[in-house]
């Protein structure tokens, strides 16, 4: 059974928790939400659509019949315009309210609501139409959805995330653990819920070499449920220092399968992970996979992919977690290389938090340039770069064992600290990005650039946009979210 998986904005969940529990008789309220429905099959991964929240209309008193504390009663027909909006925009009707008695699950009122709801919604719109219902009991969410073919079944959701500055997890599973149990070390330092919250999300890590194979490595052993890495480079013997689970004879093997295999043999049998062979800007079935995911990784130190990834924040409302390296090489006086500097970066970037990419000085539209440029013309020359004015990418340095696992290690450490906040900061540090100085040994951040213009973290002009092509890439291809 397709499982879904419900993705709300920060924002709109406080609008949402604010009006439902402002009436002043204490009375249940009601609400519309749209979301946009994708629906992105994984191979070898189980069916779970994401529907993300795009917008709410609160109910207008006119439209109710009857209130109490226990119930509301209203009028379909002024629901119309409302149906309307979700066939044109290709969007999916939600219905929220709330229990302000903590009633704790759905009654056989919301039943009768719900499918009195998808009846109306079919209707007008065809049996395609799903309908996403959502409850507040006053301390949690309670989410689950219908489909016009079936309007007396409803599917309860695997988990609903709410994206903030943090990640808030509800409607997971609860898991049994002990002390033998494989996560008991987490349950310990945070609670046996983040556990299960672990194993209910999907985490997909673009780049499988130096970053990204630790990273994948620590998620696996973490018990994340469904990991997804992509990379379509070949192992050679050179990255052995820096690549989990190589193996010398391993030579000319794709990096996210051999990755993949690795983790499979360490056995964990609540973590299931599949490895896709592609460039993540050129693979529809990558983009596809990344759309599926709750959460991101970018392990790549490809600045055509760090952008894609952008897009991803805010087209797919996902958090994103971009580590990198960075330094500086020199000669001493036998002419022996030394580290002059050296850094590891983890930036965390929300979809409506923290700046982007480009506004941390990570990617530029030059570094883009250069590097399609130089996937056309891959021997060009540094005097060629400089003659086209472009100008290879800020971020590099050797990719050694030690320095890319560490940053790796900070990376999930900030994942975590999403998902369960423990890290208290001191004032210079951002929350949104650390530096990692390897050499002199300290933490530093640059300066925000807070710009208000910017149409990733400025405007959020990107914001759950529709999409006509994978984010509106036309050599991507249109998505298939109606099947």
């Amino acid at each position: 059974m397709n499982k879904p998986r419900i993705t709300l904005l920060e924002s709109l969940e406080s609008n949402l928790i604010d009006y439902l529990t402002g009436h002043p008789d204490g009375h249940e309220r009601a609400a519309i939400i749209f979301f946009r429905r994708l629906s992105r099959p994984v191979k070898n991964l189980p069916n779970s659509d994401r529907y993300i929240s795009v917008d709410t209309i609160p109910f207008d008193e006119k439209w109710i019949n009857s209130s109490s504390a226990s119930h509301i009663d209203f009028d379909l027909e002024h629901l119309r315009e409302v149906f309307r909006r979700c066939e044109e925009e290709d969007l999916v009707f939600g219905f929220v309210h709330n229990h302000p008695t903590g009633y704790a699950g759905f009654s056989d009122t919301d039943d009768c609501n719900e499918f009195n709801l998808i009846q109306a919604i079919s209707n007008r719109n065809g049996l395609d139409s799903k309908l996403v219902a959502l409850l507040w009991d006053g301390k949690q969410w309670h989410a689950r959805v219908r489909n016009a073919q079936s309007p007396h079944d409803s599917i309860p959701v695997r988990h609903t995330l709410v994206v903030g500055k943090h990640i808030k997890i509800y409607g997971y599973q609860i898991e049994e653990i002990d002390d033998k149990h494989a996560s008991a070390r987490q349950a310990a330092a945070f609670g046996k819920p983040f556990v299960g919250m672990l194993k209910s999300l999907r985490v997909i890590v673009i780049g499988a070499s130096g970053t990204g194979s630790p990273t994948t490595t620590l998620l696996a052993r973490s018990s994340v449920g469904e990991i997804i890495t992509v990379d379509n480079d070949k192992f050679d013997p050179t990255n052995i220092n820096r690549v989990r689970g190589s193996k010398t004879r391993d030579k000319g093997r794709n990096k996210a399968e051999m990755l993949a295999e690795f983790i499979k043999d360490i056995d964990l049998p609540s973590v299931e992970i599949v490895a896709i062979d592609a460039l993540i800007d050129k693979s529809p079935e990558a983009v596809d996979a990344l759309a599926s995911a709750d959460i991101v990784f970018g392990c790549t130190d490809d600045q055509i992919g760090r952008e894609l990834l952008l897009n991803a924040v805010y087209y797919y409302a996902q958090p994103l977690i971009d580590v990198g390296l960075g330094g500086d090489l020199d000669e001493d006086k036998d002419g022996n290389p030394y580290l002059r500097y050296h850094f590891g970066r983890v930036s965390t970037i929300l979809p409506e938090y923290g700046e982007c990419l480009f506004c941390q000085d990570v990617i530029n539209e030059t570094w883009i340039r250069t590097e399609f440029e130089l996937r056309s013309n891959p021997n060009m020359s540094d005097e060629e770069i400089k003659a086209k004015y472009l100008q290879k990418s800020g971020e590099n340095a050797p990719g050694v064992g030690p320095f890319t696992s560490a940053t790796a290690d900070y990376g999930v450490a900030g994942f975590y600290n999403l998902i369960r906040p423990y890290r208290v900061l001191p004032e210079e540090l951002r929350n949104d990005q650390i530096l990692i100085d390897f050499v002199y040994m300290s933490l530093s951040s640059r300066e925000q650039k807070n710009n208000k213009e910017c149409p990733y973290c400025g405007t959020h002009s990107l914001l759950v946009k529709k999409e006509k092509y994978r984010l509106n890439r036309p050599s991507l291809g249109k998505p298939n979210d109606n099947n």
